[in-house]
C-alpha cells in the first residue's frame, strides 16, 4: 500500500468522522467509528514525510502555513461540535514534528527527553486537537518506524490509557471499545505500507483539510 492510498483513506475517513455534525441523519457506525482511522493515519504519514523529506525547513513552513490557514475553518467547524476554542490538528502534528526532530537531532537524551515531555504537555495546555495523545501518537509511530511489528501492541496500550484518562474508569462501554478497536485497526494499514509514494498530489492534502471543514460548515447552514 502506497502513501497515496493511505492519504486517500485518511481523507475519506476524516470526512466520515466530520459529516455527521452537519448532517445528523448520517450518524451511525460508518461515521462514528470508521472516522477513528483518520488521525493515526495522518500521524503515520507525518512521520513518513519527515523521514523522506528532502528539505525539512520547507516541510516545517508548509505545516506552519497550513496550520494557520486551517484555524478559522476549524473554529467554524467546531461551532457545530460545541467547543471551538482549540487549535486544529495541524498544530498537533506540528508539535509532534518538533518532538521527533528533537529526538533525531539532539543526541543528548538528558536534553531531548525533557523537551519532548514538554511538547507533549504543550499539546494539552494549548488545547490542540487530540491533545497530549495526538502528540504522543506521532512520537510513538516514529520511534517504532523500524520495528513495525510492535506498533499494534504499543498503540493499543496508548489508546486504552487515553480513553481511560478521559472516562476515569475501566468500565468501558461498547461505544468506547469500538472507538479503540477502529482506531487500532489503522495500525494494520501501516503494517502493509510498502514504502512507496505512489501518485503525487503534493498540496492537495494540505488544502483538503481546511476546505472540507468549510464545506461541512456551509452544508450545516443550509440543512
Amino acid at each position: 500500500m502506497t502513501v497515496f492510498i493511505i492519504k486517500i483513506i485518511a481523507c475519506v475517513t476524516m470526512v466520515l468522522d466530520h459529516i455527521k455534525y452537519a448532517i445528523p441523519e448520517t450518524e451511525g457506525i460508518l461515521t462514528n467509528y470508521f472516522g477513528r482511522l483518520a488521525f493515526p493515519l495522518y500521524a503515520f504519514l507525518l512521520t513518513e514525510g519527515y523521514v523522506h523529506t528532502k528539505d525539512l525547513k520547507k516541510y516545517y513552513y508548509r505545516m506552519i502555513i497550513f496550520a494557520i490557514i486551517s484555524q478559522i475553518p476549524f473554529m467554524l467547524f467546531r461551532t457545530l461540535v460545541g467547543e471551538w476554542k482549540m487549535l486544529n490538528v495541524m498544530f498537533t502534528l506540528l508539535l509532534g514534528l518538533i518532538a521527533i526532530t528533537v529526538y533525531d537531532k539532539e543526541k543528548r537524551k538528558y536534553i531531548s527527553i525533557p523537551i519532548i515531555i514538554l511538547l507533549i504537555w504543550m499539546g494539552k495546555i494549548l488545547k490542540v486537537d487530540y491533545g497530549w495523545y495526538g502528540v504522543t501518537t506521532v512520537i510513538l509511530l516514529y520511534l517504532l518506524k523500524n520495528n513495525k511489528l510492535f506498533i499494534p501492541f504499543s498503540y493499543l496500550l496508548l489508546l486504552i490509557f487515553y480513553y481511560y484518562s478521559r472516562i476515569k474508569s475501566f468500565n468501558f462501554g461498547v461505544e468506547i471499545i469500538l472507538c479503540i478497536l477502529f482506531s487500532w485497526s489503522s495500525t494494520f494499514i501501516m503494517m502493509i505500507y510498502n514504502g512507496k509514494e505512489g501518485k503525487k498530489l503534493k498540496y492537495f492534502y494540505y488544502i483538503f483539510y481546511p476546505l472540507h471543514m468549510i464545506i461541512i460548515y456551509l452544508i450545516s447552514l443550509v440543512i
